[in-house]
């Protein structure tokens, strides 16, 4: 495996192994408490990083049998937070399933063909971008790490 690749790969491992326990020690009051009305509590933070596996998912399959280059399509994230509920959602449910879904996209990842990683991307939303697949992967990843950031340290 690509080295860079491997490197996202265990990084993505590493929060697989960490955050359930870290993040059920926090109370549930805390958990669903949102800083400001317009942003999100640690519960919805964690709910939208499920919704960036399910999202991302689909890029990282459909990206390996799709005409070159890969259209990359948006979505609309607060929706997404918002109809899903996930301040309303058990946090023992809600961070298993973020638990399975990455141990899912790292399978993918750990088994990325090498020749697929430079198929080109483009994107209808300047917000989603990256020049092909490897820089998605490795963006998603930042991506987690950015979010993870934010519940554990603010």
């Amino acid at each position: 495996m690509n080295k860079e690749l491997q490197t996202a790969a265990d990084r993505l491992q590493k929060d697989i192994d960490e955050v359930p326990a870290k993040f059920l020690r926090f109370p549930e009051g805390e958990l669903n408490r949102k800083p400001a009305p317009n942003k999100w509590s640690k519960k919805e933070i964690l709910g939208h990083l499920i919704d960036s596996a399910a999202n991302n998912h689909h890029r990282f399959i459909r990206s390996q049998f799709e005409k070159e280059p890969f259209t990359i399509v948006p979505y609309e994230q607060d929706n997404w937070v918002r109809i899903q509920k996930y301040n309303e959602v058990d946090s023992k449910y809600l961070v298993e399933l973020w638990r399975l879904y990455n141990q899912h996209i790292n399978w993918i990842i750990s088994n990325f063909p090498e020749e697929k990683l430079s198929v080109k991307c483009r994107s209808i939303d300047d917000r989603e971008t990256a020049e092909n697949i490897f820089l998605l992967i490795k963006d998603y990843v930042e991506h987690m790490d950015h979010h993870l950031e934010q519940i554990f340290n603010n």
